[in-house]
């Protein structure tokens, strides 16, 4: 009841602040005045900045059994204010356009030349450039801690552990499209289990309703616990001064525009839509980025309920890697390297009957079938040309990583020599790389090779079975080859 009539008082006190020419003309020993008057027991009155990130320039008021913030600035016209909200409205709009929220955990040191990078390019370019640069922070070790140390602090997500745990070692065993489906629907599962009194009430207005709890922590600590009038509480004003309000809010932005977004409202490059993958109106939800984007909006969801139901379950602070989260990451590196073990033999297998691995929805095979062409290339072709007498320049494999050009000259002659990555490729190409090549190698033994170099008027064969020849003004080796 006391702190009711404070309210009321305080209330008062500030509205007769509000009939001043203008707030910055509120002096302290005007507010102790006045507060005298209503008959409260008046401490201390001072004038000083209120804040933890961007301050506020007030008139802090204490009273026996109260305390109060009298802002000497508007909550809408003040222009160092307006400044800081144009400058949080912007750096939101460069994090939507990645479709992503103000990391949590993550110092600003770590992202600041990706929004610079993401201020003058594409939503395509940037959704890029955000993959790039935050696969160095979101790693393995990352993510382990997220799931074995994070997650088990929520109430709402602790029942989650064991899926996320098998998702995160499915995905580093190669079942990428199954870890990131295994995911999706976590999210939503984990806000119902936030707010499990209102079940009926419509997703965004759940939502809402999270982070409206959230937030309005966030701002009682901002003002120290103090009275402060409703308009410099709301995410309106502290969207610029307070960085845990401006998280919140772009995570809940992303939750709502993105994530949670309508399907024919979405319009998205990462396709990490919960209502695209629910009715399979697209499949490009498989990207495997959306794995670390899934594991870390969990943890951050985690964060957040623990200030929805002031539980501080989560730490604002990222916790050192123990036992469990190290044992975890472990885990998902071994299988790592037993996996590129497995593509290794499935590459050989279905090399030997003359086909290309089978493309999954989030691994085509490229990258590990330019890995093994750039190596095979080096070791059976390019030495031998050396050693041959030949100067060397070696290209990159084309996209696909079915073939490289290799170009070795001696003098004025000139020798290319396309290396392909199986006997068993198509005609056409073989067609192509004659108009240029003297010569068509491949990797591994022959299969069915007529079947496939037909009407090729150049060499074609294996290139462990191909002796270059030596090349001119070199016959030295020649004599030295044959002693």
């Amino acid at each position: 009841m006391k702190g009711s009539k404070h309210q009321t008082h305080f209330l008062a006190i500030w509205q007769r602040a509000l009939g001043l020419e203008t707030l910055a003309d509120l002096e302290a020993t005007t507010v102790a005045l006045w507060a005298k008057q209503r008959g409260l027991v008046v401490l201390d009155v001072v004038e000083r900045d209120v804040g933890i990130f961007q301050t506020t320039r007030a008139i802090v008021l204490t009273v026996e059994g109260g305390k109060a913030c009298l802002p000497k600035i508007s909550a809408t016209d003040d222009l160092k204010w307006r400044d800081t909200r144009a400058k949080a409205d912007h750096l939101a709009r460069l994090w939507e356009k990645m479709e992503w929220f103000s990391p949590l955990w993550i110092p600003q040191g770590k992202y600041q030349a990706l929004l610079k990078e993401a201020e003058h390019c594409s939503r395509e370019r940037a959704i890029q450039l955000f993959d790039y640069h935050f696969s160095t922070v979101y790693t393995l070790a990352f993510q382990a801690v997220c799931i074995a140390q994070l997650l088990p602090c929520s109430r709402s997500l602790v029942g989650f552990v064991p899926l996320a745990r098998e998702a995160y070692l499915a995905f580093y065993s190669g079942y990428q499209a199954s870890s990131i489906a295994a995911l999706i629907p976590v999210v939503e599962g984990a806000l119902k289990r936030i707010i499990a009194d209102s079940p009926d009430i419509p997703l965004p207005a759940q939502i809402d309703r999270v982070f409206e709890r959230a937030c309005a922590r966030a701002a009682r600590l901002h003002f120290d616990g103090m009275w402060v009038p409703c308009e410099y509480l709301g995410v309106d004003y502290l969207f610029g001064q307070d960085e845990r309000v401006f998280a919140f809010e772009t995570f809940k932005r992303w939750l709502k525009g993105s994530f949670f977004q309508n399907t024919d409202k979405y319009d998205g490059s990462t396709w990490l839509n919960r209502h695209l993958f629910a009715h399979g109106t697209s499949s490009d939800w498989q990207q495997s980025a959306n794995f670390e984007r899934l594991v870390v909006a969990l943890a951050t969801l985690g964060f957040i309920e623990s200030w929805h139901d002031e539980s501080n379950q989560i730490s604002p602070f990222f916790p050192d890697m123990n036992q469990d989260s190290t044992l975890l990451w472990q885990q998902a590196l071994f299988r790592g390297q037993m996996q590129m073990t497995l593509n290794l033999n499935e590459q050989k297998h279905f090399q030997s009957h003359g086909r290309l691995v089978p493309e999954l929805p989030t691994d085509d095979g490229v990258m590990l079938r330019a890995a093994i062409l750039s190596k095979d290339c080096i070791q059976d072709l390019v030495r031998p040309l050396r050693k041959a007498g030949w100067s060397v320049k070696v290209g990159e494999p084309d996209k696909q990583a079915l073939y490289i050009i290799v170009v070795a000259t001696s003098g004025a002659e000139r020798l290319t020599v396309a290396l392909l990555y199986s006997c068993g490729t198509d005609n056409e190409l073989y067609r192509e790389l004659a108009r240029s090549a003297n010569v068509i190698l491949y990797r591994g033994a022959p299969y069915n090779q007529d079947q496939f170099a037909y009407d090729i008027d150049v060499h074609v064969g294996p290139v462990t079975g191909w002796q270059p020849p030596f090349a001119p003004g070199h016959k030295w080796l020649m004599r030295l080859f044959h002693r």
